[in-house]
């Protein structure tokens, strides 16, 4: 109850604030502030700042913190909220059900390090090669392959590979030319080319369309090596699938069978990797595609079928509902500009999630200085800042944990939108700002 009424009172006192320090302790941070939003990378820029001390819910700092601003991938941080409390310690790879020695039904369950080439542990693979006939019931998913707000036209560009109910190889493919013909990583994404025996040439340029998942030879060829997305109807993904492990897969029930109940204790559970091996590159690398399927393991676990909107939904209701300001939450990626957060917001979050879990987990998932996309910047600060960075066109966000130079640990946010310059000029400028709060207080 006292935890409660003191995040009511902080959240009523960051709508009061809008650019002051909250304490004469963080004067001469206040002062850095004030440089921060002089700098002429951010002149024209709006933007948010929240600097709160952990322990006593003192104010550092405070710009237009109940102010909304699109955060780019710091968007990453509600979905490893999620993360961390559905999906428990090790990610469900699907569900298996033998029909007898030979035959076995499987539930997908959406999850992105299926034969991914990052991990070489696949037990699931490995269970169901074991049998000669895989009878695949696709998981219910209710969302499409691409979120809503999302740059459609980039469809090909692997920092967007379409959602699926059960990625293959991270959906993304590479193709290139050895010998004069065109190779595939993985091997069999090649099959998926419908002109690859009549190439011929040093380079290749291929093509496929928005919603298809095959693709097409252009002429002339411009690059000898190609890495694009994957579009997995049900019906691709499991002669894929079917390719990779060399057995049968069939997505409709054959005739004369009659598909078992999807709920019930026979069906056996089939782990994968451990949880926090995919939320680690989630954040490190700002991984989309894992930031989604997130997403959408959270809600096949919870509701039973695949939507980010209805777990979304459910979470503002439940475990978020106590929020300084009503978030737009869309995706589970940022890829969206139509997701919408205050500092204050994240500030609420990020000191929520050290209570919930522990800090020494939340340093082993986060960057921290001069590593993952915080890799040349804040490299004094190494083992000290734990962050998440953000950034579209006009956008850089960062948020997350610091501790600092006293050994006190700091909660912040810093949103900057509509900046017309370059982004790693306003990533320094953000930089020295947060290195000044690490030296003064």
């Amino acid at each position: 109850m006292r935890r409660n009424k003191e995040l009511c009172h902080l959240a009523i006192v960051m709508l009061m604030l809008v650019g002051c320090t909250a304490s004469r302790k963080g004067q001469g941070s206040a002062d850095g502030l004030q440089v921060l939003l002089a700098d002429s990378a951010l002149r024209n820029a709006h933007v948010g700042v929240v600097v709160q001390d952990a322990e006593t819910g003192r104010l550092i700092n405070a710009h237009q913190a109940d102010k909304y601003f699109v955060p780019a991938s710091n968007t990453k941080l509600w979905t490893l909220y999620a993360g961390l409390k559905y999906l428990g310690d090790s990610l469900v790879a699907g569900y298996l059900l033998p029909e007898n020695d030979s035959v076995v039904w499987f539930r997908s369950n959406g999850d992105p390090t299926f034969l991914h080439p990052d991990y070489a542990a696949q037990p699931l693979a490995g269970q169901l090669a074991r049998y000669k006939s895989v009878l695949w019931q696709n998981a219910q998913m209710r969302t499409t392959e691409y979120g809503n707000g999302w740059s459609w036209n980039d469809y090909d560009a692997t920092y967007m590979a379409p959602r699926s109910s059960m990625p293959l190889f991270g959906n993304v493919a590479t193709f290139f030319v050895k010998d004069g013909s065109v190779q595939s990583t993985p091997a069999v994404a090649r099959n998926l080319i419908g002109n690859a025996e009549f190439f011929r040439d040093t380079a290749l340029s291929i093509f496929r369309k928005f919603d298809d998942p095959y693709f097409t030879l252009l002429q002339p060829g411009r690059s000898k090596r190609i890495t694009t997305t994957l579009f997995l109807t049900p019906q691709s993904a499991s002669w894929l699938a079917a390719t990779q492990l060399g057995n049968d897969w069939y997505f409709e029930t054959p005739a004369g069978m009659s598909a078992p109940s999807s709920s019930g204790s026979a069906w056996k559970i089939v782990h994968s990797q451990p949880t926090d091996s995919m939320l680690k590159p989630l954040m490190h690398r700002s991984d989309n595609f894992f930031a989604e399927q997130t997403l959408l393991m959270v809600s096949q676990q919870w509701k039973g079928y695949m939507d980010e909107r209805t777990v979304i939904d459910s979470m503002l209701r439940t475990d978020l509902k106590g929020l300084p300001q009503k978030p737009r939450w869309v995706d589970g990626s940022g890829l969206s500009r139509y997701n919408l957060f205050s500092p204050a917001d994240y500030v609420w979050l990020l000191n929520k999630m050290r209570q919930e879990f522990p800090m020494q987990r939340m340093q082993s998932i986060l960057p921290t200085g001069n590593t993952g996309t915080l890799t040349n910047y804040y490299k004094s600060l190494s083992g000290k800042i734990f962050a998440k960075t953000g950034t579209l066109a006009g956008v850089v966000a960062l948020s997350g944990y610091l501790y600092a130079k006293s050994g006190r640990l700091l909660l912040f946010s810093v949103l900057v939108n509509n900046h017309n310059g370059s982004a790693p000029a306003v990533r320094r400028a953000v930089e020295n700002y947060l290195l000044d709060v690490w030296n003064k207080y």
